[in-house]
C-alpha cells in the first residue's frame, strides 16, 4: 500500500518548531545537517523533500517518518480516499485567518478533548437512537 507525506502538515511542524525556538530558515537548516535552507523554505512553501531530506527532518522535529504519511483507505469500486487526522484537522485551523486566535484555540481544544474522549471509549453509542421521556 502506497503511502504519501502530508506536506501541508510537514510545513507547518517546521514552522511551529522554528517559532517556538526563535530560529530563523537558517538556523534551522544548520541544526539539520545536510539541508539547505533553501531547501527548506520550499518544504515551507509546500514542495515535497526527496527521501533524504525527509528523514533528517523528522529526526529534527522527533517525530516517526510515519507521523506525517496519509494512509490511502480502499473503497468498494477499487477508490481510495485519504484518512484525515486529528494533525491535519487542527493544522487546517490553525491556517484559517477567518477564525480569532481564540476561536481557533477553544475548537483545536474541543477536538482534542473528543479524540481523547474517543480513545478511551467515553463518546456515547452512536448507533443508538436517543428518545425523550414522553416518546416523541
Amino acid at each position: 500500500m502506497q503511502h504519501e507525506i502530508n506536506i501541508a502538515s510537514l510545513a507547518e511542524a517546521l514552522q511551529r518548531k522554528r517559532d517556538a525556538e526563535g530560529l530563523s530558515v537558517r538556523a534551522a537548516a544548520e541544526q539539520m545537517e545536510k539541508v539547505s535552507s533553501s531547501t527548506l523554505s520550499r518544504i515551507e512553501r509546500g514542495n515535497l523533500p526527496d527521501l533524504d531530506t525527509y528523514m533528517r527532518i523528522c529526526r529534527w522535529l522527533d517525530v516517526p517518518p510515519s507521523h506525517f504519511a496519509v494512509k490511502p483507505v480502499a473503497q468498494g469500486d477499487g477508490a481510495r480516499e485519504s484518512v484525515l487526522e486529528k494533525e491535519d484537522i487542527i493544522v487546517h485551523l490553525r491556517a484559517d485567518k477567518l477564525l480569532t486566535p481564540a476561536t481557533r484555540e477553544a475548537l483545536i481544544t474541543m477536538i482534542e478533548v473528543t479524540y481523547a474522549a474517543a480513545r478511551r471509549n467515553l463518546l456515547p453509542d452512536e448507533t443508538q437512537q436517543l428518545t425523550s421521556p414522553s416518546g416523541i
